[in-house]
């Protein structure tokens, strides 16, 4: 089965698409146990931002959907509590007046525009508890919402609160497991991994260097986590992973195998390079590397589904989209692999 961090992706290219992901959001809420109002929420979310899919862009997107845990989606304030993430995206012609589109509807009052729901991106800004948008002409939107059980909407329409990170993944094919995986820990410690092949027993050698990492003890350094977890995995298929500590002023790394990481600095590249290697197998763990981590400074994570990230980020001027949505948008345009797959983007926290 799929873990809580991963999306589940649903194509929207007709009415039938948009029926199922109402009813998977339906199921997600009460899984999270979100109350009738937040229920109700999410529900008008889903139906618009699918309704725009349907009738703003030529072939149709796609909506990622997932449950939110607490310890792993906290952000600044680090409010954490249970709740639904949605995120839409198209390739469509992008929006030329992003102001003009969230502020609200356009036509007259009691009157509902062809295909649409009559309530407009400025009411899905409102209903979410966090929402945030990216879009290019000629390369599509993106739109990010979250409804949690504590919120209650966004009435005055607020920017979204600052956050360090964020993440996207998604299972090859959309199947049931996922060999992927990602963890952010509140002292800085940061794992991103992928599982040898797929299904399975990969995703069971993902979930183990998750559990292992998230046992670490406080403060612990890159190498020696990536050496415990080298230790850890020969009872499974084994692993690549990179391990990072994230610093005021400096970020420590150690990587073995094929997981890129990517410093952005004001908007040049550089490697964090591992070794090669299968973790639990014929991995030689290296010691924790140190670069200089500033304001302004991202780290692009990926895993090898996905290819050019780091000039993605820069290309698609992603500094000051909420990371979430920012992995989201380098997964849309950088992920063309049939694999799992999943992207992180960490954000400097003098930035905010």
């Amino acid at each position: 089965m799929l873990p809580a961090h991963c999306h589940t992706r649903l194509r929207i290219d007709d009415p039938s698409a948009l029926t199922m992901a109402r009813g998977l959001a339906a199921d997600l809420a009460a899984a999270q146990g979100l109350e009738e109002d937040a229920a109700a929420r999410l529900a008008l979310v889903v139906s618009e931002l699918g309704s725009n899919l349907l009738h703003h862009t030529p072939e149709g997107g796609s909506l990622l959907l997932r449950p939110l845990a607490a310890g792993w989606d906290g952000y600044i304030p680090g409010v954490e509590c249970p709740g639904v993430e949605c995120m839409a995206l198209d390739h469509g012609p992008g929006i030329a007046d992003v102001g003009r589109a969230i502020a609200g509807p356009s036509h007259p009052p009691g009157t509902v525009p062809a295909g649409g729901l009559g309530y407009g991106l400025g009411a899905v800004r409102r209903l979410a508890d966090l929402f945030d948008i990216h879009t290019r002409p000629g390369i599509g939107t993106a739109v990010l919402a979250r409804i949690t059980a504590g919120g209650g909407g966004n009435p005055a329409g607020l920017p979204p609160p600052a956050a360090f990170w964020g993440a996207a993944m998604l299972a090859m094919g959309g199947g049931d497991w996922c060999g992927d995986g990602w963890l952010v820990r509140g002292d800085g410690l940061v794992l991103a991994v992928d599982g040898l092949g797929h299904g399975e027993a990969a995703a069971a050698a993902a979930r183990k260097a998750e559990a292992m990492a998230a046992a670490a003890p406080h403060g612990a350094d890159p190498g020696t986590v990536l050496a415990d977890l080298h230790a850890g995995l020969r009872a499974t298929r084994g692993a690549v992973a990179m391990v990072l500590r994230l610093e005021r002023e400096r970020i420590g790394y150690a990587g073995v195998g094929n997981i890129a990481a990517m410093l952005v600095h004001q908007g040049s590249v550089a490697m964090l390079a591992g070794r090669w290697g299968v973790m639990g197998y014929n991995a030689a763990p290296p010691p924790t590397a140190w670069l200089p981590w500033q304001a302004g400074d991202h780290v692009i994570l990926h895993s090898d589904g996905c290819s050019r990230l780091a000039e993605l980020f820069v290309e698609r001027r992603l500094l000051h989209t909420h990371p979430a949505l920012a992995a989201a948008v380098l997964m849309r345009d950088g992920c063309g692999r049939v694999d799992d797959q999943m992207a992180m983007v960490l954000r400097h926290p003098a930035s905010l």
